[in-house]
């Protein structure tokens, strides 16, 4: 499962299907975009050298949006900034990219409604309080673990501001200082963790 979708299990609300979360300037198709970057940096298919992006395209990637992503940085060396603003917006809309996916694996439901301006929306309520829990026990176990998927998630919960609600008090201080530990990552540190760290960057200069 991509890190965006553990995200969105924790983030939209389970009753009215909606995400929300504290933070509304963090833009939900830039948060998917940032994760998509450090699930291609997990797989080892992006690399950071002096700042800027290289990608490694020679096998191919089981996931589509991940293939798609690939598509749009192959050939270029854009800076973590600049590849979170280009798959955002040249993978537009993400968001429902992702909680679609999740529909059809019936982790949420699908419902069609109309807005005060009468505009079509849609809305996700949860399906699976399974897949919702264990998202939730991800959150709480990275902030144990040296993990990078899982340090994603907490990143993505710290930037949108919903860290505080969704881990307990055990887990909530030592995920901090994991968080906080990505201002100073050495240019020796693993290639998955140097992305990271600059994906966090971006968001929190955004």
């Amino acid at each position: 499962m991509l890190i965006a979708e553990h995200f969105f299990l924790i983030a939209c609300d389970p009753r009215t299907g909606m995400l929300t979360w504290p933070r509304r300037a963090q833009d939900a198709g830039e948060l998917v975009a940032a994760s998509i970057l450090v699930d291609l940096a997990a797989s080892e298919r992006v690399h950071l050298h002096d700042g800027r992006l290289r990608t490694d395209a020679q096998m191919p990637l089981k996931h589509p949006l991940l293939t798609r992503a690939m598509d749009l940085l192959a050939g270029g060396h854009a800076t973590v900034a600049e590849a979170i603003d280009l798959i955002a917006h040249g993978m537009a809309p993400l968001s429902a990219e992702i909680l679609d996916a999740l529909f059809r694996r019936d982790l949420v439901h699908r419902i069609e409604f109309r807005d005060w301006r009468l505009r079509k929306r849609l809305r996700y309520p949860l399906r699976s309080v399974q897949a919702r829990n264990e998202a939730l026990q991800l959150l709480q176990t990275a902030a144990h673990s040296d993990d990078t998927p899982g340090l994603a998630l907490l990143v993505l919960a710290d930037v949108s501001g919903i860290l505080a609600t969704h881990l307990n008090a055990h887990a909530h201080a030592p995920a901090v200082q994991k968080i906080l530990a990505l201002n100073h990552v050495e240019a020796w540190a693993p290639q998955p963790r140097r992305v990271l760290a600059a994906v966090r960057d971006a968001l929190l200069r955004d």
